[in-house]
């Protein structure tokens, strides 16, 4: 009898014991052991080394990456250049970096003389494993054999060309003083300023499509001639040799030579400071600018040269500008950063105007949307606000960013219509600008219309002699639009017509010979980036695709937004 309790005892033993490693097993299951997330600075390399002969380049251009070798997002700041001689072109400011992830910092050397430069950028992280910090140095060399340039042989071409650019100022002296050297700049724009031929305005036959956001988000380098007379695309001989988007392009040389110049925007490395010109089949470099830009305008003046206004934008570390330049050669301030504006001559392109003034409205300052507008003088190579004393005009009415400026034609005014106001959003308002009074005025105050959709990134084209089509872009809740209307200065009013094929903004448009209007690409509701192509007749009101069987052509060769479309 007394045998069963030590045979109960025993089992019970045996029992605990197989027990206690499984509970420590499964104690161990539930709570294993795990790495934490971190993240790691890395930069290489840590010096870069410049070397710059004036006599062949005038920049040099390199880059580190920044890694993050955690397992764990990096956030990290770069920081300004400490040396005006240095200049982050692309991956500046803050960033986040993913895990095993790279930023690549692109920085321009641009010395102002032969000698030696040093400077440092300094790196600064959230780093949670290991340095949060880094440094980056900077050294460069800049050698120069051959004797600079003097002024005076510059001021020498400058000043013969100032009496026939600006009649108020008094003629200058054979041999001017140095301060008229230092105030008249170099870049007029056409020494003898030649009106470029009024008899043949058909000359601009043909539509450069260049460039442009692929589907995928990068940047394109292709580019297509659009024939209105067979309705065909057809892919240039040769890229261009930049890819690009947000670039701004202009016809030059419109009477001699049928060329279109391209000038920044995003290209794979950041902002671009570099322009192309499209002559004849290809592509070859044009004039680095004097600051790297997108968002910016381009307008090509109407004597018979190649220079083109080059306004505002934001630049490479995403500073928005009030720079200006002509040919390569800084102008005189706006009085006011802009990106996203819209620029006006106020002149047509084949008048015997010459040169013509221009004005550029609104835009943003990186923050609102502005209200401002600036004439530009050729003469003098300024900007004066269009309300200030001197001019005796106004502001517009409204501000306005991703808005548009038509010209309309002979009649010495202008249309300001649509884009997004102070509340973000697209707006319907519509102002006429007076060339004589300088002075904006509302559509609805001259007895006219708003626009019968709110509109922004739409397009605006000037057909006939009092008339504008007006196309696309996002309305005041986001959605692309398919819509379109027509302007007609004779009322001041918008009527709506027959819609696209597709939504689009960010497209671009075109006026062809036989004045129907040529609608390119852009982006549809649905974050389709399009290659097909429409054109409005102006007679019928309609639409019609570049591949219907009525006018026998096809889609662009590659899709495309954010391009541009130049007819020249």
């Amino acid at each position: 009898m007394r045998s069963i309790p030590c045979l109960s005892f025993s089992l019970l033993f045996l029992i605990a014991a197989f027990a206690r490693p499984a509970l420590a097993q499964s104690d161990q299951a539930s709570s294993p052991k795990t790495k934490t997330a971190v993240s790691k600075l890395s930069v290489s390399p840590t010096t870069l080394s410049y070397s710059v002969n004036l006599d062949k380049a005038t920049t040099e251009t390199k880059h580190f990456n920044i890694k993050d070798t955690g397992t764990l997002a990096l956030d990290v700041t770069v920081g300004v250049p400490i040396s005006p001689d240095y200049k982050i072109t692309s991956g500046g400011g803050s960033s986040t970096i993913a895990s095993k992830g790279s930023l690549p910092v692109v920085v321009e050397f641009k010395p102002i003389g032969k000698g030696t430069y040093d400077g440092t950028i300094a790196i600064t992280s959230g780093a949670t494993s290991g340095k949060s910090t880094a440094t980056v140095t900077l050294k460069g060399k800049a050698r120069q054999k051959k004797p600079t340039p003097t002024a005076t042989a510059t001021a020498t071409a400058t000043v013969t060309a100032t009496p026939t650019l600006t009649p108020t100022p008094p003629a200058p002296t054979p041999t001017p003083p140095t301060p008229t050297v230092s105030v008249t700049p170099t870049p007029s724009p056409s020494p003898t300023c030649t009106p470029r031929p009024s008899a043949t305005p058909d000359i601009a036959h043909l539509v450069l499509i260049s460039g442009g956001q692929a589907s995928d988000g990068t940047p394109l380098n292709s580019a297509e001639v659009f024939n209105p007379a067979t309705n065909i695309f057809t892919l240039t001989t040769n890229p261009m040799n930049d890819a690009r988007y947000s670039q701004a392009s202009a016809a030059i040389n419109t009477s001699a030579g049928a060329d279109v110049l391209v000038t920044g925007g995003f290209d794979p490395t950041g902002v671009a400071q570099s322009t192309e010109i499209f002559t004849g089949s290809t592509f070859v470099a044009g004039p680095s600018m004097t600051d790297s830009r997108e968002g910016h305008t381009a307008t090509a003046f109407n004597d018979d040269s190649t220079n083109v206004l080059i306004a505002g934008g934001q630049d490479a570390i995403g500073t928005v500008l009030n720079t200006a330049e002509i040919s390569g050669t800084a102008t005189s301030p706006m009085s006011t950063p802009r990106v996203n504006a819209a620029t006006v001559l106020l002149a047509e392109p084949f008048s015997n105007t010459c040169p013509a003034n221009a004005v550029i409205t609104g835009g943003s300052n990186g923050v609102i949307p502005l209200q401002t507008a600036e004439l530009f003088n050729p003469g003098t190579l300024t900007f004066t606000l269009t309300d200030d004393v001197s001019l005796g005009g106004s502001q517009m009415n409204a501000a306005r960013a991703f808005h548009t400026a038509t010209l309309l034609p002979n009649s010495g005014e202008f249309l300001v219509a649509g884009g997004e106001g102070v509340a973000g959003v697209a707006q319907a308002s519509a102002e006429i600008f007076d060339v004589g009074t300088n002075k904006f005025t509302l559509t609805t105050a001259l007895g006219g219309t708003d626009m019968t959709v709110a509109r922004q990134k739409h397009t605006a084209t000037a057909f006939g002699e009092t008339m504008v089509l007006i196309a696309g872009g996002i309305d005041s809740s986001n959605n692309a639009l398919s819509t379109a209307e027509v302007f007609d200065l004779s009322t001041n009013s918008f009527t709506a017509v027959g819609s696209m094929h597709s939504a689009r903004f960010n497209h671009a448009a075109a006026i062809l010979p036989n004045g129907k209007v040529l609608i390119t690409g852009g982006e549809d509701g649905s974050e389709n980036t399009l290659n097909t192509a429409e054109i409005f007749d102006p007679v019928t009101s309609k639409f019609t695709l570049t591949t219907d069987a009525s006018l026998g052509g096809n889609n662009m060769n590659v899709a495309r937004k954010l391009h541009t479309a130049t007819r020249y």
